[in-house]
């Protein structure tokens, strides 16, 4: 059974390819769908490997970097399964590292300007997604001491995610098929009538909110 640092492999093998689609079709088989790439950053690639099943390869292929630590082209991906889910507003749940041997949940929201609306957010919004999230929590524990599992969501779409993968580090040990088979498993949990019921209850009122302190959008 392959591992995820299998894949770095492989994305080093795509780059020296090419980095095209006929590369990762080569490399990673006939069921790539697509493949985007854009500069993130100076010295920095965002490669995106989308596949017909949903899955995708979110990987950062950094080209050097000068400072403390030279990376040289090294690679670093999130493999991700696309679901249906959607957000007014932009965020991100996940597991986060234990505190006093248990785990927790951490809620990213996307940047906000009104700062009245971020206070909103902060007292009103993340309260209610963090109950709403808390009872399954524990599913999204990684399959290591420090990795983890998440969801991103935003208007247009959303990703069940495995943690950064690494070179040396735990998450290139995970099983491919273990990752693969739990960020199903979590698309499948997000699709429950009452996870969908409430977010879709506590987005309407966000959007309610949104009409009073942003009435122009």
């Amino acid at each position: 059974m392959e591992k995820m640092g299998d894949l770095l492999e492989m994305l080093r093998r795509f780059y020296t390819l090419g980095s095209t689609k006929e590369a990762a079709e080569e490399v990673f088989g006939s069921g790539v769908k697509e493949v985007l790439i854009r500069e993130e950053r100076p010295d920095v690639d965002q490669v995106i490997i989308a596949f017909h099943d949903g899955i995708i390869i979110d990987a950062r292929h950094i080209l050097s970097q000068e400072g403390v630590v030279l990376f040289g082209e090294e690679w670093e991906f999130r493999m991700k399964l696309a679901t249906d889910l959607t957000s007014t507003i932009a965020y991100n749940v996940f597991y986060s590292r234990y505190i006093h041997g248990k785990g927790y949940l951490r809620n990213d929201i996307g940047y906000v300007e009104n700062k009245l609306l971020r206070k909103m957010l902060e007292d009103f919004y993340i309260p209610r997604q963090r109950s709403i999230f808390k009872p399954i929590i524990l599913e999204f524990k990684g399959l290591f001491d420090y990795d983890f599992f998440g969801i991103e969501v935003d208007r247009d779409h959303a990703e069940v995610y495995y943690s950064t993968v690494r070179q040396g580090r735990e998450e290139a040990e995970a099983q491919i098929e273990e990752v693969v088979g739990r960020l199903h498993y979590l698309s499948d949990m997000m699709k429950d009538e009452k996870i969908r019921k409430d977010l879709k209850a506590l987005d309407e009122d966000l959007c309610k909110v949104l009409s009073i302190l942003c009435p122009t959008g």
